[in-house]
C-alpha cells in the first residue's frame, strides 16, 4: 500500500479557503472545525499536516490536467473516438476553447497556492521542532505551481497573502508572468533549496527535486549555465541511476491491480526523484492516468508521427536496423525463437499494441491491464533521473560542449541498449539539438514533457503547425470562462 504520512488533509484550523474548487466556481469560505487557528500553530505536527495539505490539493490540482497541459497538445498523441471525446479534439487539433474546464480553469492550483501560502506564513512562528524542512518544501510547491500556471496561461493573478473572508481583496487582475517569475518562483526555489536538508524523497519535495525544479525554470528562461550548475548539484548528490533492462525500466512507472497477476515490483526503481502520489486508499478515483492512456475505448492514441520517428531512428525490422546500424547488435532476443530483436524494445515495442495499426495503439507505460478507472491510483512521475540528464545534454549543447551532450545522450542509449550518436554525425548544432529533443520524445513519452520542450525551444509552432496549424497566437491556453464572469478584473488570454 502506497502511503505519504497520512496525506489527506488534515489541517484543522477555524477558517480555510475553498478557492473555486468543487465547482470550479466563485470564491467559498467554509468553516472546517471548532478548533482555532491559534490552537493549531504550535508543532511540527501542525506544520506536517499543514504540508500534507498541500501535497493533497496537488493531487486534485494535476491528475490529469498534468498531461492535458504538457502531453496532448504536442506531437505524441492524436485524438481517438473524438465523437465521444470532444475535449481529445479540442487538444490535438489545436481548437482550445474558454468552454472546456477540463484545462482551461485553475481553479484547483489557487487552492493549492493558498494553503501553500498559509504554511509560508505561520510555520516560522512555531517554535521547536524541526520545521524548516516542511518550510521548505511549501516554498517549493509555491514555486512549482506558479511556475506552471505562467506557463500554460502567461499572466496570472497574483496571491501571496492570506485570504481569510469575503471581504479580502480575492478578485484581482493578472500580474505579469515575467514578474511572478522574478518575485516568485526563483526566491522561493532558492530559499527551498537553503532550506531542505534531505536528499531524496520520492514522495515529498527534497533537495533533489529541487534541483530538477531549479533545471526545469532555468532552461524556461534560457539560463543555460544556471540549469546546468542545478543539475550538477543533482549529479554530485549520487543518489540516482539509470535502469538497465526493461523489467526494472518498466517497474519505474506500473500500477497494475493485484488481479492482473504482475509479480514484479511496481512504481519503483533508481530513476524516480520526485512523484504526485496517489493512494487508492486514501484518495479513491483520483488519478488519471487510466483514463487518458489506456481505457477500452481511449480518447487519445500514439500519434502517426511519434510512431514513423520512432521506427525511423531505431527500425523494428533486421535489414533496416542492419542497414542503418550496421555495427551494432542488440543484446535482447525473443525467449521462444533465439532471434535478435531489434528497435527500441525497453521503451517502445513492449509497450505499443503491436496488434493495432498505427494511429490506434494505446501505450502501455503505466500499465498493461484493463481495469475500472475509478481503481486508479498511478503515480505521476514528474522528474526523474534519465530526463535530467538528457535536460543536462541540451544546457550543455547551449554552452558549446557538444562532446559533453553527446556523451550524456550515449548514456541513456547505452542504458536502453541503443547504438549511441558521434559528434561526427551532425553537421550543425541544430541538428544535435533536434536530436536531443527527440531523445527526450522518445524517453519521456506520456511523462508531460513534451508539449513544454516544444514550448521553452521556440519548436511548437515549427512541430505542430504543419500537423494541426498551430500559430503563435494561440501558444498559451484560454482562460475558463467563469473565471472571467466570476472575476470581473480579469481579460481572456490573447488569441482567444
Amino acid at each position: 500500500m502506497k502511503t505519504f504520512n497520512n496525506i489527506k488533509w488534515v489541517l484543522t484550523i477555524a477558517i480555510t479557503i475553498t478557492f473555486m474548487i468543487s465547482c470550479d466556481s466563485i470564491l467559498e469560505v467554509e468553516p472546517e472545525s471548532s478548533i482555532s487557528e491559534n490552537q493549531f500553530w504550535n508543532s511540527e505536527a501542525d506544520a506536517n499536516a499543514a504540508v500534507a495539505g498541500i501535497y493533497d490539493a496537488m493531487q486534485g490540482a494535476y491528475s490529469r490536467r498534468y498531461f492535458l497541459w504538457g502531453e496532448m497538445r504536442s506531437d505524441n498523441f492524436d485524438a481517438f473516438g473524438s465523437a465521444e471525446n470532444p475535449e481529445s479534439l479540442e487538444l490535438t487539433s489545436n481548437n482550445l476553447t474558454d468552454q472546456r474546464s477540463s484545462y482551461s480553469s485553475w481553479g484547483a492550483f489557487y487552492q493549492m497556492i493558498l494553503r501553500a501560502n498559509l504554511a509560508i506564513e505561520n510555520i516560522p512562528n512555531i517554535s521547536g521542532g524541526n520545521t524548516d524542512p516542511l518550510l521548505g518544501q511549501a516554498h517549493a510547491l509555491r514555486a512549482f505551481v506558479y511556475f506552471d500556471l505562467i506557463r500554460a496561461y502567461g499572466d496570472v493573478p497574483l496571491y501571496l497573502d492570506l485570504i481569510t473572508g469575503i471581504n479580502d481583496d480575492i478578485f484581482r487582475s493578472k500580474t505579469p508572468g515575467s514578474e511572478i517569475m522574478n518575485t516568485v518562483i526563483i526566491p522561493d526555489m532558492l530559499k527551498a533549496e537553503e532550506l531542505i536538508p534531505n536528499i531524496k524523497d520520492r514522495f515529498k519535495f527534497s533537495l533533489s527535486s529541487v534541483y530538477c525544479l531549479q533545471a526545469e525554470v532555468y532552461m524556461h528562461l534560457k539560463e543555460y549555465a544556471l540549469a546546468k550548475e542545478a543539475l550538477d548539484k543533482l549529479e554530485a548528490l549520487g543518489e540516482f541511476s539509470l535502469v538497465t533492462n526493461p523489467e526494472a525500466f518498466h517497474s519505474l512507472f506500473r500500477r497494475e491491480p493485484e488481479r492482473s497477476g504482475i509479480t514484479t515490483p511496481q512504481e519503483t526503481g533508481p530513476e524516480l526523484i520526485f512523484s504526485i502520489v496517489f493512494n487508492q486508499d486514501e484518495e479513491p478515483g483520483e488519478g488519471g492516468i487510466y483514463s487518458l492512456f489506456w481505457p477500452g475505448v481511449p480518447s487519445y492514441v500514439v500519434s502517426n508521427e511519434l510512431e514513423e520517428k520512432w521506427i525511423e531512428t531505431f527500425p523494428i525490422d533486421s535489414i533496416s536496423w542492419v542497414s542503418k546500424y550496421p555495427n551494432y547488435t542488440p543484446s535482447t532476443v525473443d525467449e521462444e525463437t533465439g532471434n535478435t530483436i531489434y528497435g527500441d524494445y525497453h521503451r517502445y515495442l513492449q509497450l505499443i499494441e503491436s496488434i493495432k495499426d498505427i494511429g490506434d495503439r494505446r501505450y502501455g507505460k503505466y500499465n498493461l491491464s484493463n481495469y475500472a478507472g475509478s481503481e486508479d491510483d498511478v503515480d505521476i512521475v514528474v522528474y526523474r533521473y534519465a530526463g535530467m540528464l538528457l535536460l543536462k545534454a541540451e544546457a550543455e549543447l547551449q554552452l558549446g560542449n557538444s562532446d559533453e551532450a553527446v556523451n550524456l545522450v550515449n548514456r541513456i542509449r547505452s542504458a536502453r541498449d541503443l547504438p549511441g550518436i558521434s559528434i561526427a554525425d551532425f553537421q550543425t548544432q541544430e541538428q544535435l539539438h533536434n536530436t536531443i529533443l527527440d531523445e527526450r520524445q522518445f524517453e519521456l513519452l506520456a511523462e508531460g514533457k513534451r508539449w513544454w520542450d516544444l514550448i521553452r525551444t521556440n519548436k511548437a509552432v515549427e512541430v505542430m503547425g504543419p500537423i494541426n496549424g498551430q500559430t503563435t497566437e494561440t501558444l498559451l491556453f484560454p482562460i475558463w470562462f467563469q473565471h472571467l464572469v466570476d472575476n470581473p478584473n480579469l481579460t481572456q488570454t490573447s488569441g482567444y
